[in-house]
């Protein structure tokens, strides 16, 4: 082997391109010629050390032990470039289907020559394509105008959302050096750049409300969904880094408790089975109710609409009176949780909506002003109130015994205007205990000589914390047990942003740039679609694992190549799957898959 240099000038711009080639001297019928084992781009390596790299690679491709290692950044081209070469013969190599028996070829080989490389991840691969191509996925970037190069990258960057959450340089490490998607896919991912994940990245970004629509529709006809209850709600994430370029990254209140950082907002939508109908990325610090127009206005409209209206879940936050309006006037009803909270205990005989011996729920169904108010009391949430209840008045009271203590201390805060600011503070930080007490201060020149405090309203303190609630709705034709369970659904949408933010690696945010982090998001998101669709249909064969779960026990089925040496010194390279185990058995078979993805391949050297 030798690597031979190409100096190409170009016409028009007279521009002068140099690149390399590393070739090998065969012997034909019509003498010795050349043949092109790979073209090596432009090869950044002193002309000195061109013998020695192209020998090395001679060595990793027969099996042979180099008498003396070379340097460095020689031994990482090498090994780099002899992995293309097995690549490129194993595409031309022999290559059996899954479940054709191979036929009888016998070998004598050399035992201390057997080994094992390149092992990679292929089982959650193949139900990551499973889904991708169950959902039409690759026919929709087709028609929106990707290129067939363009729909792997895609199906790298949703696909390894799902298996390896990440940035998209990890995305890109995992193609590379863990995973055999490329092989699922039957592409290569040895030459993608970074910048291409980026740019794909930015292409998704600009098709995302067709994407969406398309995907919605899909689903729909898939799956036969009825899309009569909508369910809203939204998360945000944080950023990694000032991010000073992004003109959404603002400071707000993170529910991950990252104030540190910058945060981005997440709108999700989903239907009543678990799939999105539509996302939405606002300002870090946007006001929750404010946000409801436009995803409306971005929701897909069925082809086919129900015959009752759709009905829409959202949380007390976005729940405002304005907000309701608004969704009346789009012809839809509402349920959501009142954000007042009962007063008093209505009187009535209540409606036992579940018992299921650990959490005990009752309601009972009242009319109020052209809708319905369904007033709750829940066990499971009278306990944990109660412990919120004892913990919370314990501190605001050791707050006031810590103000009361100091009026005694020698150098103890005793100015009356200064209490009343340490008063003024500690309601602050309790608001939800402090307003059930009254507390007095005797002052006298100035100064606070006294300190004391009881509860004035302990019926409404009981009550505060009695874990009852309010559930109000449009839909007057439903009963108690009814509406409690459309309400419950929200919580559907609560476990798809854990799966998001945990098993879809939405947070954190590395990007600086607000298309960048855009696409970012937008991608857990169609990783998200691929989930659901998987675990529709996972859930159908009573199969409920957790999705990381099932991530992790399909690592460990993996693309592996045998490498041998036989009596007359060729060496032969076998690329199989390894055999299944009962779990991937079970979920193939859930999923009507082949037991062993990809075909075995075999190549001589």
């Amino acid at each position: 082997m030798f690597i031979r240099e190409l100096i190409r000038k170009e016409h028009k711009s007279g521009q002068i391109y140099v690149y390399h080639r590393l070739v090998e001297s065969v012997r034909t019928p019509r003498g010795p010629r050349q043949r092109v084992l790979l073209d090596l781009g432009h090869l950044e390596l002193a002309k000195e050390k061109w013998k020695i790299l192209a020998n090395r690679i001679e060595e990793i491709l027969s099996g042979q032990k180099s008498f003396q290692a070379p340097e460095d950044a020689i031994e990482r081209l090498a090994q780099t470039f002899a992995r293309r070469i097995k690549r490129k013969e194993r595409a031309s190599g022999l290559a059996l289907q899954s479940g054709e028996a191979a036929p009888s070829h016998w070998e004598t080989i050399d035992l201390a020559s057997v080994s094992h490389e390149e092992v990679r991840t292929v089982g959650g691969e193949a139900l990551g394509d499973w889904a991708f191509e169950k959902l039409g996925f690759s026919k929709i970037l087709s028609d929106l105008g990707f290129s067939p190069k363009q729909i792997d990258v895609a199906t790298l960057l949703i696909i390894g959302r799902l298996l390896h959450p990440g940035s998209e340089r990890n995305t890109l490490f995992w193609a590379r050096e863990m995973s055999a998607l490329d092989e699922v896919l039957a592409t290569d991912f040895e030459k993608v750049s970074l910048s291409a994940l980026y740019r794909t990245s930015d292409q998704l970004l600009r098709h995302k409300d067709s994407i969406e629509e398309a995907l919605s529709g899909h689903e729909r006809d898939l799956f036969g969904l009825g899309e009569k209850i909508v369910l809203y709600d939204l998360t945000n994430t944080h950023l990694m880094g000032s991010a000073h370029e992004s003109t959404l990254s603002e400071r707000g209140c993170s529910k991950q408790k990252r104030h540190d950082c910058p945060l981005v907002t997440l709108a999700l939508v989903l239907d009543e089975d678990g799939f999105p109908k539509a996302s939405k990325v606002f300002k870090g610090n946007v006001s929750e109710p404010g946000t409801l127009r436009c995803v409306l206005e971005a929701l897909p409209i069925p082809k086919q609409m129900p015959i009752t209206p759709r009905t829409i879940v959202l949380d007390a936050g976005v729940a405002t009176e304005e907000n309701l309006a608004l969704i009346r006037s789009y012809k839809m009803d509402y349920i959501c949780v009142s954000r007042k909270r009962p007063k008093e205990i209505p009187r009535g005989d209540f409606t036992l909506i579940k018992d299921d011996g650990r959490v005990r729920i009752q309601g009972m169904r009242l009319k109020d002003k052209g809708e319905i108010l369904l007033y709750l009391h829940s066990s499971g949430r009278a306990t944990k109130e109660a412990g919120i209840r004892s913990r919370f008045q314990g501190r605001f009271e050791e707050g006031l015994q810590a103000i009361r203590d100091s009026l005694k201390k020698k150098r103890g805060i005793k100015r009356y205007e200064k209490v009343i600011e340490r008063l003024g503070r500690l309601r602050e930080k309790y608001p939800t205990i402090a307003q059930f007490y009254a507390i007095t201060v005797d002052h006298k020149d100035g100064k606070a000589t006294g300190l004391n405090w009881h509860v004035e309203n302990e019926e409404g303190l009981a009550l505060r914390f009695s874990g009852t609630y309010l559930i109000r709705s449009s839909r007057t034709d439903l009963d108690e047990k009814q509406l409690w369970s459309l309400y419950n659904m929200l919580t559907s949408v609560e476990a798809s942003f854990r799966s998001l933010k945990g098993e879809l690696g939405l947070r954190p945010v590395f990007h600086r740039v607000d298309r960048r982090l855009e696409g970012h998001l937008f991608i857990s998101v169609c990783a998200y679609h691929l989930l659901a669709t998987l675990q529709r249909k996972l859930h159908a064969k009573e199969i409920h694992h957790r999705w990381e779960t099932i991530r992790t026990r399909m690592s460990t089925q993996c693309r592996v190549t045998l490498s041998m040496e036989n009596k007359k010194r060729q060496r032969i390279l076998i690329r199989q799957t390894s055999e299944p185990e009962s779990f991937h058995k079970e979920v193939y078979r859930a999923l009507a898959l082949p037991m062993r993805p990809v075909p075995l391949k075999k190549s001589v050297f």
